[in-house]
């Protein structure tokens, strides 16, 4: 890799500290310049690889959907590191994360805001990254309402276990086993 201003490194990762601190701030600078947020927060530099793959272009940060394609249909984005198989070939499970969900003051009106935040979208794409290799892998889309009857109850659960918590904001995970287990047809986006 060669970089006006950083020097000549031959592979990403036999950079020198002192290389990576440029690399990094020139990504940073260039988030910035295009309004795209910090690559480093929320995922979102996993979320500007998805909108790339997908054929979506990244949304501004603020709390609506990740990624808007030119026929406006929106989506949410999900990235997780790949686990690997099991001693018996099989694919370990992964979880995708959905947290910072802001906690309401009544379970009704926390229940029709997460619903009205999962159906924004109609698919969700959980996306699993080999961070080894520096590439995705496969990418699931799941319908909203499919991801609305997993993630609920763990959103539920949340509400009533954070009752104290700081920052206000309720969160959960849900899982390919889990897909599994509840039967959910989702496609597969081999990259």
């Amino acid at each position: 890799m060669t970089s006006k201003g950083f020097g000549y490194v031959e592979k990403i990762e036999e950079a020198s500290p002192a290389e990576m601190v440029q690399i990094l701030f020139a990504v940073l600078s260039w988030f910035k310049v295009r309004g795209l947020g910090n690559p480093f927060n929320y995922n979102r530099a996993f979320e500007f690889i998805q909108a790339y793959f997908l054929g979506f272009k990244l949304e501004p940060v603020g709390g609506g959907s990740d990624g808007v394609s030119d026929d406006g249909t929106t989506a949410e984005f999900k990235a997780t590191e790949w686990q690997g198989l099991t001693k018996k070939g099989k694919e370990r499970s992964h979880s995708f994360t959905y947290n910072g969900t802001t906690k309401k003051p009544t379970i009704e009106e926390q229940e029709k805001y997460c619903y009205n935040k999962i159906m924004r979208d109609e698919y969700h794409y959980w996306t699993i990254v080999d961070y080894d290799a520096g590439k995705l892998l496969k990418t699931l889309k799941v319908k909203n309402t499919d991801v609305w009857s997993l993630i609920w109850t763990k959103w539920k659960d949340s509400f009533y276990k954070s009752p104290t918590n700081a920052d206000g904001r309720i969160g959960g995970s849900v899982s390919t086993t889990l897909l599994k287990e509840k039967n959910i047809k989702y496609e597969v986006i081999t990259h």
